[in-house]
């Protein structure tokens, strides 16, 4: 197998470095995580690069998400990680995941004939903590509503299943 890769994805919008506030709402068949997210202005800084503002609460809805992790290691432990070493707060995907191999391995104990685990690995990058997860695809919406109506929507959609 080739080496696993990290590949950031261009979505719009980062995990706030500050106050990254991620919080994640799983059931056995939904998946949806929201943090504070930050947006690049046209604003050149002054170092390089441009300044970032607020943009809302992002709202990621993942499809057939079958697995997920959500805690450490947070920003100053994933800076020394050799997958994650030199990445800031942001959203990625994982090529080649040593995850997914281990997911196929262990469910070939009850099913031989197990081929590679489907779906995509994605990786978020959060000041406090990181976030991961296996599923098919990602939906991710950013809002200005306050939090208790984003989680209201939520809840309705779990509701509802």
């Amino acid at each position: 197998m080739d080496e696993e890769r990290v590949v950031e994805l261009h979505l719009g919008v980062t995990p706030e470095a500050a106050i990254s506030g991620a919080v994640l709402v799983q059931t056995e068949s939904s998946t949806f995580l929201t943090f504070n997210a930050m947006q690049t202005t046209n604003r050149p800084f002054p170092g390089g690069g441009y300044y970032s503002e607020v943009a809302g609460t992002a709202v990621v809805e993942f499809s057939v998400c079958t697995a997920t992790k959500f805690g450490y290691p947070n920003d100053e432990a994933w800076g020394s990680i050799p997958r994650t070493e030199g990445f800031s707060y942001g959203i990625f995907e994982v090529e080649n995941s040593e995850w997914k191999l281990e997911l196929s391995r262990l469910n070939r104990y009850a099913f031989p004939q197990t081929r590679e685990w489907g779906g995509r690995h994605f990786l978020f990058l959060f000041h406090d903590s990181s976030f991961e997860c296996i599923a098919r695809d990602m939906k991710l919406e950013v809002t200005t509503e306050g939090y208790v109506e984003v989680f209201q929507k939520i809840t309705s959609r779990i509701l509802s299943e």
